[in-house]
């Protein structure tokens, strides 16, 4: 163990005789492999969520562990992505004896350090018990947990500890490993957002409802929040100007909404068919509401393009843009989607979706959509990012796949 780590340690376990805290004791470990990921930043939440949707479609016999700081919020329960045993704890804090507490309770099989922010402590005794450490999704130069400046010998110390570092970039990779890194530890994993498998879909389903609307042009506007379904009706009012044969898919957010929304719409003098009544929508329908559970990858393989909801009002923050342009649609969405930042920044700047800030921005980019070159030229674009991606997260599950077959004793510990 180098000094600077050693003196780390010291202050940190001097530090941590105030308090551990007992989070650790108010949950049950579940039975068999639990994979523990750890999340530094809000930004991270939608690779973690890819990650566990993945290992849960491929694995039953796997629990999960998320832990997070303090300052992250999760809007979308991470228990949604899969069905097996899915927990979230705050981080341990960096202290002897709140890691060690931690680690005896929950004994997980593997560690996934997401990003490339530190905690001395915590690593040390996860090598400590020769637990695999793998970091994944590094897209920055490594830093301390709220430490503004770094002790080099320490951040070397620390990036020692991994197993495995998975960069995003050439760029990341030469500053780890300059950093301290082994250099052998360090390589490429690519970009992931938007790698989400594509949602099931009945083909029977797709075939019927293809044949109903036969060339209606249609648009999609999903995980719509009850604020922002106003100015999405006022758009397909606008944009209906200039095809008045388009059909508005509107599936919110929460599908018991469907008979409230039904109802407003047909009072508004919409010509309305529900999903959930078993209602199809014929040549007059000019809203069809989709207010059934587990059908989204169908609504998203009959739109050529869809508004992506819970981003167009303040306090929104986004839902995960992968699913749909991975099921090739052009995407627009409204400016608040924190949760989501990167993926969607990744995908406007190859022109695969298109931010809209009201209701008259999205009747605009809806009446541009309607030409077919212009919608297929977005969704390819947003293929190709969801296609690279896929790759990028096979790699990266094949990695932690070799970790969880093998016995912790192959792992060393770094004195």
């Amino acid at each position: 163990m180098s000094l600077s780590l050693r003196l780390y340690l010291a202050a940190a376990r001097r530090a941590g005789r105030v308090q551990v805290g007992d989070t650790e004791n108010r949950l049950a470990r579940p039975s068999g492999q639990l994979l523990w990921l750890n999340i530094s930043e809000q930004s991270d939440l939608g690779f973690v969520q890819d990650l566990i949707q993945q290992f849960a479609e491929d694995l039953v016999d796997i629990s999960f562990l998320v832990t997070l700081p303090e300052d992250v919020t999760i809007t979308t329960p991470l228990q949604d992505s899969c069905e097996q045993p899915c927990l979230h704890v705050t981080t341990p804090a960096d202290t002897p004896q709140a890691v060690d507490a931690f680690l005896n309770h929950w004994q997980p099989s593997v560690c996934i350090w997401v990003g490339a922010t530190l905690r001395p402590a915590v690593l040390s005794d996860i090598n400590k018990r020769a637990i695999p450490l793998l970091m994944l999704n590094a897209k920055s130069e490594a830093k301390i947990h709220r430490q503004t400046r770094w002790n080099k010998g320490l951040l070397r110390t620390s990036l020692e500890l991994f197993n495995h570092i998975l960069a995003r970039s050439e760029t990341t990779k030469d500053q780890l490993i300059n950093q301290g890194a082994t250099p052998q530890a360090v390589i490429i994993g690519g970009e992931i957002e938007g790698s989400a498998h594509p949602l099931y879909c009945d083909d029977r389903d797709r075939d019927e409802m293809a044949q109903i609307l036969a060339a209606r042009p249609v648009w999609l506007a999903a995980h719509t929040t009850e604020a922002e379904e106003t100015p999405i009706i006022n758009a397909h009012r606008t944009a209906m100007r200039l095809s008045h044969r388009l059909l508005l898919i509107l599936a919110p957010d929460t599908p018991e909404r469907g008979d409230a929304l039904a109802r407003r719409l047909t009072d508004e003098g919409w010509i309305v068919a529900q999903r959930s009544l078993n209602q199809d929508p014929d040549e007059s329908t000019q809203i069809f509401i989709a207010d059934t559970v587990d059908e989204m990858g169908l609504w998203l393989r009959l739109a050529p393009m869809c508004f992506l909801g819970n981003s167009l009002v303040s306090k929104a923050t986004g839902v995960a843009p992968g699913p749909a342009s991975a099921l090739g649609s052009a995407v627009l969405h409204g400016p608040y989607v924190s949760d989501f930042a990167e993926q969607y920044a990744q995908l406007n700047t190859v022109n695969a979706a298109r931010q809209v800030s009201n209701e008259v921005a999205l009747a605009t980019a809806v009446q541009t959509l309607l030409a077919p070159d212009k919608a297929a030229e977005m969704a390819h674009a947003g293929w190709e990012i969801s296609t690279s991606g896929a790759e990028a997260m096979e790699r990266t599950m094949a990695l932690i796949y070799d970790h969880l077959n093998q016995p912790p004793a192959t792992h060393s510990v770094v004195s």
